[in-house]
């Protein structure tokens, strides 16, 4: 019976922590010397999480940053619709060439706006616009605000 219980209560847990998840990258950032790539995960039904990774090399600057994003949906159904939430990030970044032996530690906060379509099952696009503090210092010191506008493409399951 103590079997019978645990495998039952597996089974519902599972079934009540159900996640839609989605890897996704933003291609036209490439143009701009900017790999980005994330990954988002529900957190319930109209909330999720997306961590991301950065490589940026612009100009004789490059380095590497981290992000996060809390999405709220406007829809019933989390990964689909409207959404809005804040963004946080940090950026490591090396100058060379005409900045060569600069540094710079980079901290940002903002928030995002934007649609979400999921294609046919599995097939992502997501189209946003954000707008951010951006604060750092070192060698290259940054204090101002950013405005951005993406497009990224994924796989959603």
């Amino acid at each position: 019976m103590k079997k019978l219980f645990l495998v039952v209560a597996v089974f519902a847990f599972s079934f009540s922590n159900a996640q839609e998840s989605a890897v996704k990258a933003n291609p036209i950032g490439l143009a701009f010397g900017i790999a980005n790539a994330g990954y988002e995960f529900s957190i319930n039904d109209t909330q999720t999480v997306t961590i991301s990774a950065l490589y940026y090399d612009v100009s004789g600057v490059s380095g590497f940053g981290v992000g996060g994003e809390y999405r709220f949906y406007f829809s019933d159904e989390a990964l689909r619709g409207w959404h809005a939430g804040p963004t946080a990030g940090f950026f490591s970044l090396e100058g060379s060439g005409l900045f060569s032996d600069t540094t710079a530690t980079i901290f940002t906060i903002g928030g995002e706006v934007g649609h979400q379509w999921i294609i046919g099952e599995h097939f992502l696009v997501d189209t946003f616009l954000g707008i951010g503090f951006v604060s750092g210092g070192g060698d290259l010191s940054v204090d101002g605000t950013v405005i951005g506008l993406g497009v990224s493409f994924g796989y959603a399951w």
